[in-house]
């Protein structure tokens, strides 16, 4: 099995190779950096969880009276609405779409526009996904459930996916008058 996994891996083209070398080394240094380091100490979960709450609470404030943040618990009218935790926080996502722009080669300037534009539109989408969900949860919307394990988790993702494809088209030159 080893060797015809190996046969298949020599076949591939030599972009496809980098790109799988890189995908492995920054997946096994992530794993490593998170969870012999950060994960012990809740860093950098704590900080973007809080912050998926804060603007959370934020954005239904526009449409509710009474919203209140009690992390994780986010309260309408006295109510519990939505609990945002470490899993609802995004950053399992940042890291994915950023690990996939950091295999690709590309100039310094596109990496960094797509790195932080994308993170930012999934970072909004994410507030959205959470401010619906709790929308939804507050009307006792029977589809609360689908949409938190299916639908809004397809949405995001989809975004990310479409960023990659914008991101891996070959980067057109100036043209020099």
């Amino acid at each position: 099995m080893f060797a015809k996994l190996k046969a298949r891996y020599q076949a591939l083209p030599p972009n496809a190779k980098v790109f799988l070398k890189r995908g492995a080394i920054l997946l096994a240094g992530w794993l490593l950096l998170y969870h012999l380091v950060l994960k012990p100490i809740d860093v950098p979960d704590r900080q973007f969880t809080f912050l998926a709450q804060y603007c959370t609470a934020k954005v239904l404030a526009l449409f509710y009276d009474n919203v209140q943040l009690a992390a994780p618990h986010i309260f309408i009218g006295g109510r519990d609405i939505v609990v945002i935790t470490n899993p609802c926080n995004g950053l399992e996502l940042f890291v994915l779409y950023i690990g996939f722009l950091l295999c690709i080669p590309a100039s310094k300037k596109r990496f960094w526009a797509f790195a932080i534009i994308g993170t930012a539109v999934i970072f909004a989408i994410n507030i959205l996904r959470c401010t619906a969900l709790a929308v939804m949860s507050y009307n006792h919307s029977t589809l609360t459930d689908f949409a938190h394990h299916y639908a809004f988790k397809l949405i995001v993702y989809a975004v990310a996916f479409y960023g990659w494809m914008l991101y891996s088209k070959k980067e057109k030159k100036a043209a020099h008058a």
